[in-house]
């Protein structure tokens, strides 16, 4: 079962790579999939003291691609 879950998180992350790059949304995407990854691997557990940082760092990313005209 868990392996479906990676199978469905490595397709998303892919996609968002590939599709979501240049879109609005695409690396705020790509850091709540990492995050999901991170979340459900037992090994990365320790990492999740980061998952703050990575969230101020998709609002830095979001407020840096907002046009200000």
């Amino acid at each position: 079962m868990i392996w479906i879950v990676r199978g469905l998180l490595l397709a998303g992350l892919l996609a968002v790579l590939g599709w979501g790059q240049e879109k609005e949304y695409g690396i705020w995407s790509l850091g709540f999939l990492l995050a999901a990854w991170v979340m459900l691997e037992p090994k990365l557990r320790p990492v999740l003291i980061l998952l703050p940082v990575a969230g101020m760092t998709g609002v830095v990313a979001l407020i840096w691609q907002q046009s200000w005209h």
